[in-house]
């Protein structure tokens, strides 16, 4: 079976009536096949992750926390790559403010995660650095956009004159910005081997105003590592100072906070 049998049925025209299109565009359907088949299995050898849901590919638990990678969406035909850690015995809060664990693929979330600076525009401090700036931290590089686009996939342009060759540069495209961004996800994941280098990135991230918009979880999840680990005390006191939008809740998770190695 040719590329172009196996994806006619989600090639759509998205292009304004009246207009002649100059290509056309995979499904929502489409893109999920063609990403489970053409990037599960690279990410499965480079990574060790296994596919879990139609975006999120993540590793075994172990020690309390499991890798995940996923999509992160910039609209319904576009997206990058973030790379992240799920916790256990770290809980989350929904949207419709419910508190919740996140321990099973079905419910597998990514507490705190990192993005390419290609994309991002945000440089993460080095582990050395000691004397932050504020304009090494929070001011955004001016990145080429060439660079920008290593860094993003999509499900549109598949040349209407050759869909069979547009299918296989979509293709290309995707495997070419994963192995891209492999060194730096494989980066990262060395230098969060344990959680005591988890605090150090967190430190680190937090420290940029960007990832404190995006992943303000890291937040929270710095002082259940703390007491995780033993610093019962400092533990507390960070906890405490934790700023939350509704008390009630941050009463909810403190209980839970405190519980945390009873089991």
């Amino acid at each position: 079976m040719t590329l172009l049998e196996k994806y006619q049925r989600f090639l759509v025209n998205n292009t304004k009536p009246g207009i002649e299109p100059k290509s056309l565009d995979l499904s929502a359907e489409g893109w999920k096949l063609l990403i489970r088949e053409n990037l599960t299995p690279l990410i499965e050898e480079k990574l060790q992750m296994k596919q879990i849901d139609d975006y999120i590919w993540a590793s075994e638990y172990a020690d309390g926390r499991r890798k995940v990678l996923s999509l992160f969406k910039i609209n319904d035909a576009y997206a990058t790559f973030r790379w992240g850690w799920n916790f256990d015995f770290v809980p989350r809060i929904t949207p419709g403010n419910r508190i919740v664990w996140a321990r099973t693929d079905k419910s597998v979330y990514t507490h705190i995660f990192e993005l390419s600076e290609d994309f991002s525009g945000y440089a993460v401090p080095k582990k050395e650095q000691k004397n932050h700036t504020f304009k090494s931290l929070f001011v955004v590089r001016n990145k080429k956009q060439s660079a920008r686009d290593m860094t993003i996939i999509s499900r549109y342009w598949i040349d209407i004159k050759n869909l069979e060759k547009g299918l296989k540069e979509r293709i290309k495209q995707h495997k070419s910005v994963f192995l891209h961004l492999l060194p730096l996800i494989m980066e990262y994941y060395e230098a969060t081997a344990t959680y005591e280098e988890i605090l150090i990135r967190i430190e680190q991230d937090m420290q940029i105003n960007y990832y404190r918009l995006i992943n303000s979880d890291s937040m929270i999840v710095y002082p259940f590592i703390e007491k995780r680990m033993g610093m019962q005390e400092k533990a507390r006191c960070d906890f405490e100072a934790l700023p939350f939008a509704d008390e009630k809740i941050k009463a909810k998770i403190f209980d839970i906070f405190n519980r945390l190695g009873e089991d």
